[in-house]
């Protein structure tokens, strides 16, 4: 059996109560048994209900592979050959209780680090670990420190980054935060290469911000935009199909995002 995060006693009580079905990037061919449809990442809007368009990036993984080197930024290849010159590993990590731990406690630090960060998503990540249809990489130094984590949701012949976690400190000196830097981009270039090796189609960077108020917001998006993929819009919709469906979810809009997150 594979380790699966356990979610908070609330979300694994209402995930009882309340039958979600939650499908990523296509439309089921028809209803399931079901309270709550949750589709997420569509590549058009699901007709007659509200949708929320979430603005994204995606690099087209059927390219070949001096095609997909050739549309990174100049200057993000340059970031990269240097990473590999460092010793930078990229690797698939198993999901234990021990990486679990490691990941969930860098990505609270993150949380500490930026106060406007998401929570987590342990009862969201714990589904798809079921499903198998949850991945997780991580980046190493030359000694064996993780330098950043990713994670993604794979199904359909797609994956889509869910968390990005890099060890970025301003406690630590400028020499280390620009090798996290320099990995953080090895990383992605590195799984994308792993993701087409697998037969993926398509490698969606997790949304991008369109806005020009967010400085950083708006930097993070340059940074996604350097892997030479198109702009693109998903949408998101969620679907009472019962009574207690739509009880549910009047009832989800009242609750704090951590306690929706499990």
């Amino acid at each position: 059996m594979p380790f699966v995060p356990k979610a908070s006693f609330a979300w694994r009580m209402y995930r009882r109560l309340v039958r979600t079905d939650v499908r990523f990037f296509a439309q089921p061919d028809a209803f399931p048994s079901a309270d709550i449809l949750k589709l997420c990442n569509l590549p058009a809007p699901f007709p007659g209900v509200e949708n929320v368009c979430c603005p994204t990036v995606v690099v087209d993984l059927e390219q070949p592979e001096d095609v997909l080197w050739n549309g990174v930024e100049a200057k993000t290849r340059k970031v990269i050959r240097q990473a590999v010159r460092d010793g930078v590993e990229v690797e698939r990590v198993q999901l234990s209780a021990e990486t679990w731990n490691s990941f969930h406690a860098a990505y609270e630090k993150l949380r500490n680090r930026k106060k406007n960060a998401d929570p987590l998503g342990i009862g969201q990540i714990g589904e798809l670990v079921e499903k198998g249809s949850f991945v997780m990489t991580a980046s190493r130094d030359a000694n064996g420190n993780v330098l950043s984590w990713h994670s993604y949701v794979r199904c359909q012949g797609y994956v889509r980054l869910i968390n990005t976690i890099s060890d970025i400190d301003p406690s630590r000196d400028t020499q280390w935060n620009n090798l996290v830097g320099r990995a953080h981009r090895l990383h992605h270039w590195k799984d994308m290469l792993l993701f087409k090796e697998e037969g993926v189609k398509a490698y969606d960077l997790g949304g991008v911000y369109r806005g020009t108020e967010d400085e950083e917001q708006i930097n993070i998006a340059r940074f996604k935009t350097s892997f030479g993929g198109a702009p693109a819009e998903t949408y998101d919709a969620v679907l009472p199909l019962t009574v207690k469906g739509r009880l549910a979810l009047s009832l989800l809009a009242k609750v704090g995002a951590e306690a929706r997150s499990g």
